[in-house]
Order: structure tokens, then sequence, then C-alpha cells
């Protein structure tokens, strides 16, 4: 089911596997619905310090894994 098409990319979601997949180009990236929301807050917050609006973290992030922690 595709939940959003831009002129960049594309977002599905399979209802039966619980997956979000970003379609950029020929590259996709498949997502517990976990991680996209963690990566959804990182690439905000990147688009705010891009425009200024936000200072860049001190510190390097946590990696998100599989397991639903931080590595």
């Amino acid at each position: 089911m595709t939940l959003s098409r831009g002129p960049v990319a594309r977002v599905d979601h399979c209802p039966q596997c619980n997956v979000i997949s970003i379609h950029l180009g020929a590259t996709s990236i498949r997502l517990e619905p976990a991680a996209y929301e963690a990566l959804w807050g990182t690439l905000s917050h990147a688009l705010r310090v891009l425009r200024g609006l936000t200072e860049a973290p001190e510190a390097a992030p946590t990696m998100w894994t599989s397991s639903g922690g931080s590595a």
C-alpha cells in the first residue's frame, strides 16, 4: 500500500509483514515502523538544522537496532 509519493521518493507499507519501504530511485530501504519513526525524527531534525531553526547535536546520535534499543 503506497502511503506517500513525491518527486524523489515513495513510501509503502506492507500490512502483512508490517514493514515500511522507502524507495529512492533504484534504492529501497525496508524498516520496521519504530525504525522508520526514528529515521523520520533524524531527518526532520537535520532539516531544522539546515534551515537554522535549531542547533546541531553536540554528541553523535545513537544507532537504532532491530531489538528496539540503542547500540
